[in-house]
């Protein structure tokens, strides 16, 4: 009897987990990272924002300390970052909007080849920088998922109307829009309950947990709503060939 009992228990369950199986294989991965990367940049965002790091002295201060600690080459330390430091006024605002950009861009999936590649150069850049500082594969994780997700999408980059270009295939093809948008809190709440965990931001969590949130759930509800913009990419047909006339 305990047999008989425990068999159609083992099956249910069984069921479920291909069921759940299933669910996942029918997820978009590529997705699933852009959308990862997009709130790791938009958490760095506003970290640094509370730290001070996007004001002149804040960005110099931070550039000068990792070019005189890193085991970078001398060119890049001495050259490429002193360069930085010297005209900080310019890109501690540049590197404010370019993270913040990156994150929005990422989670929307807007022109997601093209920035997906830049963010890949960027992180390199920031890998580079920090040589010798922290934990070697502390970033290339995020370099290769960068570099995933420019080159899973440049195929769409590179073909079709600007518009389609731009804005890439849907993200959740067989998702209604309420589902969509259901994930904006869900998500805003788990990105909230992330930060305030690791206490990002130190004695700043708060502002950091708060404004990185409210952040990431208003993109997540423009993802559901310019994904009803998106239009799937047609598969291409080789046309056949034009009859031509015997010769004589």
């Amino acid at each position: 009897m305990s047999t008989h009992a425990a068999q159609p228990t083992s099956a249910r369950a069984a069921t479920r987990l291909e069921q759940l199986g299933a669910r996942v294989a029918r997820l978009d991965h590529l997705v699933m990272l852009r959308v990862f990367l997009g709130a790791l940049f938009i958490t760095v965002f506003f970290e640094n924002l509370a730290f001070g790091r996007y004001t002149p002295g804040g960005y110099e201060r931070l550039i000068e300390r990792y070019a005189a600690r890193n085991n970078a080459p001398g060119l890049w330390s001495n050259g490429v970052m002193g360069f930085f430091a010297d005209h900080s006024e310019i890109f501690s605002k540049l590197q404010a909007v370019t993270e913040l950009g990156f994150g929005i861009a990422l989670v929307i999936g807007f022109a997601a080849g093209y920035v997906g590649l830049a963010a890949a150069g960027f992180l390199l850049a920031l890998w580079l920088s920090e040589l010798g500082l922290f934990w070697i594969w502390e970033l290339p994780g995020l370099i290769f998922v960068a570099l995933a997700i420019g080159l899973g999408n440049l195929p769409h980059a590179l073909q079709g109307t600007l518009r389609d270009r731009l804005l890439g295939p849907p993200s959740a093809r067989s998702w209604p829009l309420w589902k969509r948008l259901a994930l904006a809190p869900a998500g805003a709440i788990a990105i909230a309950l992330l930060i305030n965990a690791a206490g990002t931001g130190g004695n700043k969590n708060g502002d950091v947990t708060l404004r990185a949130a409210l952040v990431f759930g208003v993109a997540l509800t423009a993802l559901a709503l310019v994904d009803n913009a998106r239009r799937t990419p047609m598969t291409p047909t080789r046309p056949g060939r034009p009859e031509t006339a015997p010769r004589r």
